[in-house]
C-alpha cells in the first residue's frame, strides 16, 4: 500500500506551493481587516435576515386571522435565523432545537462568499491572513447573533445569547476560513499536506457517505411522489391561501435535508424517531401522533414495513462498493491484494461513519415539550452502523478487485 502514495502525486506539480488565482479585475487597495470583517459580518447577517423577514411579513399580511402587532412575525424570522445557526429556543417545558439544515446550508454559502470578499478587500495573501480574516468576520458575526436574541424573544420563547455567540462564531469561522483560503488559492495546497494514502481513504469514505445520502434523497423523492395527495392535503390544512402554501413549501425545503438524513439512517438500519418512544426502522414501525407536515406524509403506518423496503439494505452495500472501487483505483497495476486493503477499507468506514453520524446529529433535535422532545436518528447508532457496514464491504471489495488485477497478467501470459 505504500506505493499508493506514488500514484496519487501528479507529475510536474509541487503540492506544497500555493497557486495564485488570476484576478477577475483590478486588485482593490487593501483595507483594514478589522473594519472589513465587521462590515462583512453585518452585511451577511442582514442578507440572511432579509428573505426570512419578507417571507414572514407576507404570511402575516395575508393570513386569514392575525392581530395588529407585527413584532411576533419579525420575531419568528429572527428565531428561524438563530435556529439555522444551531441555536435552540427555550419554550415552556421544553425546547425547539431541530435545525433547518437547508437554511443552514444557504447561510453557510453566504458566509463562504463573505470570506472570499473579505480576503480580497483586506489583501490576504497567506494562511495567517486567512485565519485572521476568518476571526475578523466570525467574532462580530457571533456578536450580532447574540444581540439578535433580544428581538427574537416572543412570549415565553427565549434564546441564550452565549449559545448564539458560540454557535454563530463557529459556523462563521469555518465557512469564512474556507472562503478566504479559496480566494487566495491556498485550499488545494492545504489539502495536499494530507498524506496521499489518507487522502484516498478520506475521499473514498466521503464518496460512500455521499452515495448513502443520495440514495436517501431518492427514497424521500419517491415517497413524496407516491403520497403527493396526502402531502397536498397537509399543505392545504393551513388555510392560508397561496401565501400559506408558499410558506409551507419554504419550510419543507428548509427541513428537506433533515428528512434525507432520516431516510439515510433508515437504510443503514438504526432508523429514526418521530417523538418519544417511537421508532421507524427496517425492523418495524411504532408511531403515535405525527406532526402535520407534508415532508412526513410518506411515513408508513405502525407495524411491519412493506416488503419492498428491504431493498434499502442494498444502499450501504452500494456505498461500500463505491469506496472499495476508489481504493482499488489507487493501487498500482498488477498489485495483488494485501491486508492493507482491509485496513484502508476500515478507514473508509470510519470516515463514512463520522460523516453520517454528524449528519444524523445535525438533523435531529427537539420540537417542543412532551413526546415531541425527540425527533430524528441517534447519531452514535448511525455512525456505528455506517462504520461497520461500509468498512467491511469497502475492504472486501478492494481486496477482490486487487485479486482480479493480479490475475489479469497471468491469464494473458497463459494465452501466449
Amino acid at each position: 500500500m505504500g506505493a499508493m502514495s506514488d500514484t496519487m502525486t501528479r507529475p510536474g506539480t509541487d503540492a506544497g506551493a500555493p497557486r495564485q488565482s488570476a484576478p477577475d479585475g483590478p486588485t482593490p487597495t487593501p483595507r483594514p481587516r478589522v473594519f472589513v470583517g465587521i462590515a462583512m459580518a453585518i452585511w451577511t447577517a442582514l442578507l440572511g435576515q432579509a428573505f426570512l423577514v419578507c417571507l414572514t411579513l407576507a404570511a402575516w399580511v395575508t393570513a386569514d386571522h392575525h392581530d395588529d402587532a407585527v413584532r411576533p412575525a419579525l420575531s419568528t424570522a429572527v428565531q428561524a435565523w438563530l435556529l439555522a445557526q444551531h441555536v435552540s429556543l427555550a419554550t415552556p417545558g421544553g425546547a425547539l432545537g431541530i435545525v433547518p439544515l437547508g437554511l443552514t446550508a444557504a447561510l453557510a454559502a453566504l458566509l463562504v462568499r463573505s470570506g472570499r470578499q473579505a480576503a480580497r478587500f483586506s489583501g490576504a495573501s497567506d494562511r495567517f491572513d486567512c485565519l485572521t480574516t476568518a476571526f475578523a468576520v466570525a467574532l462580530p458575526y457571533g456578536v450580532v447573533a447574540a444581540l439578535l436574541t433580544r428581538p427574537a424573544q416572543s412570549g415565553q420563547v427565549r434564546a441564550s445569547p452565549l449559545q448564539a455567540l458560540a454557535c454563530a462564531f463557529v459556523l462563521a469561522l469555518v465557512c469564512v476560513g474556507i472562503g478566504a483560503l479559496r480566494e487566495v488559492a491556498l485550499w488545494d495546497p492545504l489539502v495536499a499536506l494530507i498524506p496521499n494514502n489518507w487522502r484516498v481513504a478520506l475521499r473514498a469514505g466521503a464518496a460512500a457517505a455521499a452515495t448513502v445520502v443520495a440514495c436517501g434523497a431518492v427514497v424521500v423523492a419517491v415517497g413524496l411522489a407516491a403520497h403527493a395527495k396526502r402531502a397536498g392535503e397537509l399543505t392545504g390544512s393551513l388555510h392560508g391561501g397561496v401565501t400559506g402554501a408558499v410558506l409551507m413549501a419554504v419550510i419543507s425545503m428548509a427541513y428537506l435535508p433533515n428528512v434525507v438524513a432520516w431516510a439515510s439512517a433508515f437504510s443503514l438500519g438504526p432508523g429514526f424517531a418521530v417523538g418519544a418512544t417511537t421508532s421507524v426502522a427496517l425492523g418495524g414501525v411504532h408511531l403515535g401522533a405525527v406532526p402535520a407536515l407534508p415532508l412526513l406524509a410518506p411515513l408508513p403506518d405502525t407495524g411491519p414495513v412493506p416488503a419492498a423496503t428491504w431493498l434499502l439494505l442494498l444502499v450501504p452495500v452500494l456505498g461500500g462498493v463505491v469506496a472499495g472501487w476508489l481504493l482499488s483505483r489507487a493501487r498500482p497495476a498488477a498489485t495483488g491484494p494485501t491486508a492493507f486493503d482491509l485496513m484502508w477499507g476500515g478507514g473508509c468506514g470510519v470516515v463514512c461513519g463520522a460523516l453520517m453520524g454528524g449528519f444524523a446529529w445535525l438533523s435531529a433535535g427537539p420540537l417542543g415539550p412532551g413526546r415531541m422532545a425527540h425527533l430524528g436518528p441517534s447519531a452514535w447508532q448511525v455512525g456505528l452502523a455506517a462504520t461497520i457496514e461500509i468498512g467491511v464491504v469497502a475492504g472486501v471489495t478492494s481486496w477482490l478487485l486487487g485479486w482480479r488485477q493480479s490475475r489479469v497478467p497471468i491469464s494473458l501470459d497463459s494465452r501466449a
